[in-house]
């Protein structure tokens, strides 16, 4: 069993298995009916089943707590010559459960937390989000 935080990867393994086990079912079915053409009718359903699971498992689930969001940010880079400003993902931990559209609570690796609008989820990638508002985290208070 793959035992990481890539979505991909778990709706893969889930999608493997169901079909696994949907194949088991039709093979058996053959071996008590012996009707060739029901059992790749069954393993077609099977095979339908499985993708469609991989395909709209993410819609039916949503973002639960601790899902791993990406959020884009401007960011700036200043040196002595020039000043660039990019466009780069960080990753944010959901706070709470959410769907498409919804506003939810989310956490950055520093502690800050803030409010990310819920855009998509992502068919090969993890869910994306906009960010609305921020907070300052305690280190940065207590230096001021």
């Amino acid at each position: 069993m793959i035992s990481n935080n890539n979505p991909v990867s778990k709706r893969l393994e889930m999608s493997l298995f169901l079909f696994i086990l949907l194949l088991i079912f039709s093979l058996s079915l053959y071996a008590v009916v012996a009707d060739e053409l029901l059992m790749w009718r069954a393993i077609a359903i099977s095979l339908g089943i499985s993708l469609s699971v991989f395909l709209f498992y993410p819609t039916i689930r949503g973002i639960k707590a601790g899902d791993i969001i990406m959020v884009p940010i401007w960011k700036e880079i200043e040196t002595p010559f020039m000043e660039e400003s990019y466009m780069d993902s960080v990753p944010m931990l959901a706070m709470e459960p959410g769907r498409r559209n919804h506003v939810i609570e989310v956490q950055l690796g520093d502690g800050a937390k803030g409010l990310v609008k819920v855009l998509h989820y992502g068919l090969l990638s993890f869910p994306e989000g906009r960010l609305i508002e921020i907070e300052k985290p305690m280190r940065e208070i207590q230096a001021i």
